[in-house]
């Protein structure tokens, strides 16, 4: 009976040592009041595969840092107060929704694929397509006026010294929610 009780208690210990904290979702970064999860990269990721897009390993790099540039745009129009209306989120949405039917073979089908009715789905992606806007709104407002090409900047950088580029001070802040879950019988 003791001895049954320590190789228990041995197993107990040891299972608990092998059992690590598994991380379920983390914030990769944070543009304003706008936090980027590493599960928003994947889903993204999973949609490139999807698509037929070769898997790189700067893919992750590449899809980061263009949620940052969209998030950075969308910050920008908040502070800005662009407007989008209802009425052209709705008609995207209605847009988006179409072509998902025909990717898919039909609304039903659709609203079995993501086991949900039409208006929750439109409920679900409404704030996404509107932040889409946004930031599409708030770039084509920066861009409007712009006559220069990237061949013509990349030029212009070239020509300087590079001890005259002034450095830019960068600031970090780093922050990590764990969760531990409890272990149960």
């Amino acid at each position: 009976m003791k001895l049954l009780s320590t190789l228990s208690l041995l197993f107990l210990f040891q299972f608990g040592l092998l059992a690590q904290p598994k991380t379920i979702d983390k914030i990769v970064a944070q543009v304003g009041d706008n936090a980027i999860l590493l599960s928003d990269i994947q889903g993204q990721k999973i949609q490139a595969m999807q698509a037929g897009m070769e898997v790189t390993p700067e893919l992750d790099c590449q899809i980061l840092e263009e949620l940052m540039f969209q998030n950075l745009l969308l910050n920008q129009a908040i502070l800005d107060s662009v407007v989008v209306s209802d009425a052209q989120v709705d008609a995207e949405m209605e847009n988006r929704i179409r072509i998902i039917e025909n990717q898919i073979g039909g609304r039903q089908k659709m609203e079995e694929f993501y086991g949900k009715s039409i208006t929750q789905i439109k409920k679900e992606f409404k704030s996404a397509i509107k932040d889409q806007l946004l930031s599409q709104e708030m770039e084509r407002q920066i861009t409007s006026e712009v006559s220069v090409t990237p061949k013509e900047v990349e030029k212009f950088f070239n020509s300087l010294p590079v001890d005259s580029i002034p450095f830019i001070n960068s600031q970090l802040s780093f922050q990590q929610i764990v969760h531990y879950p409890e272990i149960t019988a």
